[in-house]
């Protein structure tokens, strides 16, 4: 058939025939075309970086963070107690951490100064006694232990005896 006859007769019936006479074609979607060079790449966008930094890290660029920087609260009055009553405790820990240290260095000091005065005794007695040996020269780390317990010790001692006989003195 000759398309020129088809198209008289499609133009000719009724429209209700020649919706069914025109083959059935679907319409193509087409999305609209996109720009693909014409913005800038999100990596180079403000937002994007913007967007890596949390929140609460942010500068204040939005109005709610300028409110919070005009209104300023006031001083809860327990703050102050609060602060007083840490450094009471922590004044405390650290007078208890002073007195357990002290009470090791005396026990240490009267274990050394009571050994000294048996070997003092022995000497008197007239007994062999192997004074290197009992005391630890020789030894670094006993001669260490004996120059901070019982050399500061006797220190200490003569130093408290001498002002006391200046003070009998006057």
């Amino acid at each position: 058939m000759n398309n020129t006859v088809l198209l008289r007769r499609v133009l000719l019936a009724p429209a209700a025939l020649r919706s069914s006479l025109l083959p059935v074609s679907r319409p193509i979607f087409h999305p609209p075309p996109t720009r693909q060079f014409a913005s800038v790449p999100s990596i180079a966008q403000h937002s994007f970086w913007v967007s890596l930094i949390p929140k609460p890290l942010r500068k204040g660029s939005s109005p709610a963070t300028k409110k919070k920087k005009i209104k300023s609260k006031e001083w809860n009055p327990a703050t102050f107690f609060i602060i007083i009553f840490l450094f009471i405790g922590s004044m405390s820990i650290q007078m208890i951490a002073l007195r357990n240290e002290f009470s090791a260095f005396t026990r240490r000091a009267d274990a050394k100064i009571s050994l000294l005065k048996e070997i003092i005794e022995r000497i008197k007695k007239g007994e062999e006694v192997d004074v290197e040996g009992l005391l630890g020269t020789g030894d670094p780390q006993r001669e260490m232990e004996w120059e901070e317990a019982v050399l500061l010790e006797i220190e200490q001692e003569d130093a408290a005896w001498e002002e006391s006989r200046k003070q009998e003195n006057r």
